[in-house]
């Protein structure tokens, strides 16, 4: 075996050095065991020693076998026992290395070896070691055993020709038995090291290799024997498969394979167990010498690999690195990971060649904004030409920091960039310092190369970029830089000098960039500014405000039995689910709040047992029911109300949409298509236990939606409407809130955004002035089943520059007929800079366009109607009534102070009421307000009426005065228009007898009630709703009875404490009644009163547990009429 070379650190090869032990591989082998056996040094010099042992390019298998080699030098600093398998490991590398050619055999027995060897490595992660060596040392042993075992079959394979190798089935066998050897190893070491696997355990699952051919060939001429003996077969065999035969083929395959193998492993075990103790500590000192020196030597980080070095070693192929950048673990310029290229280290970032980490420092100083101070910035397009990075660039400027955000640089340093910095198109960027600027003079001095960079050929002049030194003829010191750059599509090139202070790295004081000649692609700046038509809409336009706010209802009940009050706990919605919204359905939802306006010493609890929903649309005469309904929540009838309580009920229901928008593609999401143009009433009517109904109706009013306007960074804005689906269809023209991306943005409808950069608008302008068409299309319209739309692009030729836009919109093929149009224009803001010569405009040539649109009838919107208007004429005593009204009373009487009386005696007798309708007081419904009033209306809906009838006049007679009043129902016809109630006349005066005494004796004097004579009738005419109150008591002679009679049975009830509280807590409540009685009170009389307890205040409390008590006794005796006729049937 010859001695192997390896490389010197100047790529040279020598040789090795000698040892003194044994030659060939198994002396090298053993040396290099031995140094692991021997001490910790040998494990520093770690892969590299390795390398230069090994040497030369290897295959995949043998290259991770060599780095096995290197984890197990770094193992053996901790563990040095394993030198063994280092030792083995060596020698199966050296074999593989020396084979000629490569075999399937041997490489699928390597891999299943660096299977089992790279288990070893978990050794260096085991703290406690010593602790596991019982364990470990027979695992240990079969490990090494086994890798003799391989190495001696590998060295016994491999001395055999090919063609003994492919005719001995016995190979086969014995490869097959190795790997079943190795797997069972395998599984000893992991289980004693506690390694659960989970990488791919294929490799030791997997078959040997099998050489099908000479396996054919074997079985069909006879077999091994008759091939072992038959040199003729053996011949034939050679030819078949294209290989020479030699005279040592016979002899060979009639050889014992095995004593072979045995050999081989005996020489091999006598390499390991021999040693050298005076060639190991020479070859310890002598890398112990070179790894001090190596470590004394400064070390640099290169930046293309992100290693350090030692400036002694780095040679031609010391870094490895790739030449484009990568993604995702994948580089462009191999796709792959390791790096396809080598070189020298190097200290400093440069631009010679390309590598990897110099495009990801470039874009760290390049792409952001406050890294570089640019003096002068030129960047070129191609316009004839698709791809915007064809085009050149220079840039010359002060570098301020390294990266964006970073700490500013104090020293001065200039950037110098020619050509865009992309792997596969040449460049140039170099950052100079005062120092390296005077060296690169005295190289234009020496050489006279005043070009900095040309990103192409010499003789290129059609399309480059160039930068050049500019000498000060005098002192002959850098004074400027000349930048040149010209693209195809350009006639001329643009020239510009950079003047340059070669002391100061900066551009002189009240210097500038000087132009000698600027790109054919000049835009000019318009001497005033253009004048644009207005913007044509036909058809229709969903309205930007609301089409008004909804109207409040008060609550009505059909029995003053009911203190209940229903309000709205907010406004409704409609199809504020996304989840649940379709194309068939309305979907409202809202809340009531439902209050028991009972005191809580009442205990009358209220129980709603089942609910209806109607509803109808503003114009439309009558309710009607809606398609279903539903509680939600969990809300659940019967509802319970206890007094003094609210509830909330919250409710969903659901209304067909209008036929036209049925089955469509959109969804009204927090609106109804039914409502859009007429507001809807809802009326929920719940009856309680008793019978008895409450109603309330909520009116929702579409909002405002669909109808998108213009945002300020719009310059244009055109649409077009489904005024029954109220949907928009947009196309907007906006500044772009970031102009170094893109200069413009075009959007439609719900297409992404088309981005206008000002190359794109430059494009434009050329292809103008080669056609001479100036209305050009900008192929950005779509016509699809939503939207129809183009735009064109408006230049001006002496200005050389886009002005505006011009933009023609329809609805889609999906709309039947196309009944809405929109043509308009949009300005393009001034671009290209600052300084620029000033041209007059030039208009473009633009083509008539007529929208061709369908008749469209006008769509009637319904605001308001009547129907739920309520007509009446209210009872109150803050405000007189009507002359008419009041009947005349008899004469004053005398009223007697009486015995103490029962209750019933009190109740008013049914004669007292006197009626002209048939229908009594009694069966009107009151209606309850927001504020808890109430009033009584009829409790079936009004009848419709012609002008010619006369409408009904119900007298009623209240309960506890004399006075008379009459009620006059007017139905309410739903297109009638609403009429005003003229003021009414005022009250009539009532004159009191004085009060001699608030004694009892005194209550026998007569008091005389004598009201003033009325004024002539008028005829009653239709009011609007007018809210009612009660007119107040004011009969002193019956007030007196009841105060003298109600006392006297109160002194001797248990409950006269309890009533005496309650009056003195409600005397504060009826103060304001009490003023406006006494106003109208002689003032002698109201003197009289004042010096007792207010007679009035007290009877009206009393007055109202009397009524309290005659309701719960009515209902009481209803409840018993309803059980006796239960028990009866």
């Amino acid at each position: 075996m010859t001695s192997p070379t390896k490389p010197d650190v100047d790529g040279e090869n020598r040789s090795a050095p000698k040892t003194s032990t044994a030659s060939g591989t198994a002396d090298k082998a053993f040396v290099a065991g031995t140094n692991i056996l021997g001490a910790k040094e040998m494990a520093d010099a770690s892969y590299a020693n390795v390398v230069k042992i090994v040497g030369g390019k290897d295959s995949p298998v043998l290259s991770n076998m060599i780095h096995l080699a290197d984890k197990l030098v770094d193992v053996g600093k901790i563990v040095p026992f394993i030198a063994p398998a280092f030792v083995i490991l060596k020698i199966i590398i050296d074999i593989e290395q020396k084979a000629r050619e490569v075999d399937e055999k041997c490489l699928d027995l390597m891999e299943r070896i660096n299977f089992l060897v790279s288990h070893l490595v978990v050794l260096e992660r085991i703290h406690n070691v010593e602790a596991m060596m019982d364990t470990l040392t027979a695992v240990l042993q079969k490990v090494q055993d086994t890798l003799k075992e391989a190495a001696a079959l590998i060295e016994a394979y491999r001395k055999q020709s090919k063609i003994a190798r492919r005719l001995r089935i016995s190979n086969m066998q014995s490869f097959e038995q190795m790997a079943g050897k190795i797997t069972t190893c395998s599984s000893d070491l992991m289980m004693s090291l506690q390694i659960q696997q989970t990488g791919d355990l294929s490799i030791l699952k997997r078959v040997v290799p099998r050489d099908r051919i000479a396996e054919n060939f074997i079985r069909e001429n006879g077999g091994q024997d008759m091939i072992n003996n038959d040199p003729e077969l053996v011949k034939k065999f050679a030819e078949k498969v294209n290989l020479t035969m030699s005279d040592q083929v016979m002899e060979q395959m009639q050889s014992n394979m095995q004593e072979l193998i045995t050999r081989n492993q005996s020489q091999i075990e006598a390499i390991v167990h021999e040693s050298s103790s005076i060639s190991v500590a020479h070859m310890i000192k002598a890398i112990a010498t070179h790894q001090r020196e190596l470590e004394a030597e400064l070390k640099l980080t290169c930046v293309q690999c992100e290693k350090e070095y030692n400036v002694s070693t780095n040679g031609p192929e010391s870094c490895r690195f790739h030449s484009a950048v990568g993604n995702y673990d994948r580089y462009h310029c191999c796709q792959k990971t390791s790096p396809c290229q080598k070189g020298y280290h190097q200290p400093e970032h440069h631009s010679k060649y390309p590598y990897s980490n110099f495009f990801l420092w470039s874009y760290g100083i390049l792409a952001p904004t406050d890294t570089v101070t640019y003096w002068v910035k030129i960047k070129e397009i191609d316009l004839d030409k698709d791809d915007d990075t064809t085009g050149q660039v220079v840039r010359v400027g002060q570098l301020i920091r390294w990266r964006s955000w970073g700490e500013l640089i104090t020293t001065p340093l200039m950037l110098v960039n020619v050509g865009h910095v992309q792997d596969d198109m040449p460049h140039y960027l170099e950052v100079f310092d005062v120092a390296s600027l005077e060296d690169t003079r005295k190289k234009i001095l020496r050489t006279g190369q005043t070009c900095i960079f040309k990103n192409a050929p010499e003789t290129e002049t059609a399309a480059f970029s160039m930068g050049e030194w500019v000498l000060d003829e005098e002192t002959q010191q850098i004074a400027g830089i000349k930048l040149t750059v010209r693209v195809a599509s350009s006639k001329t090139p643009t020239v510009c000098i950079v003047p340059l202070d070669p002391l100061l790295l900066r551009m002189p004081d009240e210097a500038s960039v000087k132009y000698l000649s600027r790109c054919s692609g000049t835009v000019y700046k318009p001497d005033r500014p253009y004048d644009f038509p207005k913007t044509v809409q036909l058809g229709p336009v969903i309205s930007a405000v609301r089409l008004r706010e909804p109207r409040s209802f008060r609550t009505k009940i059909s029995s003053p039995n009911i203190p209940l009050l229903l309000t709205p706990a907010w406004e409704m919605v409609a199809n504020n689910d996304v989840k649940l919204a379709n194309n068939r359905e309305d979907r409202f939802r809202g809340t009531w709040r439902a209050l028991n306006r009972s005191p809580l010493s009442s205990q009358k609890q209220i129980i709603l047992l089942s609910v209806k929903f109607e509803y109808r649309l503003v114009g439309e005469p009558t309710y009607k029911p809606v398609k279903s309904f539903a509680l939600r929540d969990g809300v659940k009838l019967p509802i319970t109300i206890a007094p003094s309580q609210a509830i909330d009920v919250p409710w969903e229901f659901l209304v067909d949409k209008p036929e036209h928008c049925q089955g469509g593609s959109l969804l009204a999401i927090n609106y109804a298509h039914l409502t859009i143009h007429q507001p809807l009433r809802l009326r929920v009517t719940f009856t309680d236990i008793e019978g008895e109904e409450v109603s309330l109706i909520q009116e929702y009013v579409h909002g405002v939606m669909g109808a998108t306007l213009p945002a300020p960074e719009d310059l244009g804005f055109f649409f077009v409407d489904k005024i029954y689906e109220c949907q928009r269809t947009s196309v907007k023209i906006s500044k772009s809130p970031h102009p170094d991306r893109y200069f413009l943005g075009i959007t439609a409808g719900f297409m992404p955004m088309n981005k206008i950069t000002e190359v794109d608008l430059h494009k434009i302008v050329a292809k103008a002035e080669k056609t001479g068409i100036t209305e050009v299309d900008m192929k950005l319209g779509v016509r699809n089943l939503g939207i129809d739309w183009t735009i064109w692009a408006l230049v001006d030729l002496s200005c050389r520059r886009v002005y505006g836009f011009k933009v023609l919109l329809y609805h889609g093929s999906m709309t039947k007929d196309r009944v809405s149009a929109s043509v308009g224009y949009a300005p393009c803001p001034i671009y290209g800079g600052d300084d620029l010569e000033t041209r007059p405009i030039q208009y473009a040539e633009e083509s008539e366009i007529v929208p061709n649109v369908t008749h469209w009838d006008d769509v009637v919107i319904i605001e308001d109607d009547n129907v739920d208007n309520e007509v009446m004429i209210p009872i109150s005593s803050s405000s007189p009534l009507p002359a008419e009204s009041v009947t005349p009373t008899p004469a004053p009487v005398s009223v007697p102070v009486p015995e103490p009386i029962s209750l019933a005696s009190l109740m008013p007798k049914p004669a007292t009421i006197e009626t002209v309708d048939p229908e009594s007081a009694s069966s009107r419904a009151p209606i309850i307000g927001p504020d808890g009033s109430t009033d009584i209306i009829p409790s079936a809906a009004p009848r419709m009426v012609t002008s010619a009838e006369t409408p009904s006049s119900v007298k009623v007679v209240d309960k506890r005065t004399t006075v008379r009043t009459e009620r006059v129902e007017v139905p309410f016809l739903s297109l009638c228009p609403p009429v005003k109630l003229p003021p009414p006349p005022p009250m009539p005066t009532f004159h009191l007898d004085p009060l001699i005494s608030t004694t009892p004796t005194a209550l026998s004097t007569p008091v005389q009630v004598t009201p003033t004579p009325s004024t002539a009738s008028s005829p009653v005419r239709p009011t609007s709703v007018i809210p009612a109150t009660p007119v107040p008591t004011l009969s002193m002679e019956i007030l007196l009875a009841k105060v003298v009679a109600l006392e006297a049975r109160l002194e001797a009830s248990e409950r006269h404490d309890a009533l005496l509280t309650k009056i003195l807590e409600l005397e504060k409540r009826l103060e304001g009644t009490t003023v406006t009685v006494s106003s109208r009170i002689d003032p002698t009389v109201a003197s009289t009163l004042s010096t007792g307890p207010v007679q009035s205040e007290r009877v009206s409390v009393l007055e109202n547990h009397i009524v309290s008590i005659d309701q719960k006794l009515d209902r009481l005796a209803g409840s018993l009429d309803k059980i006796a006729t239960l028990l009866s049937s």
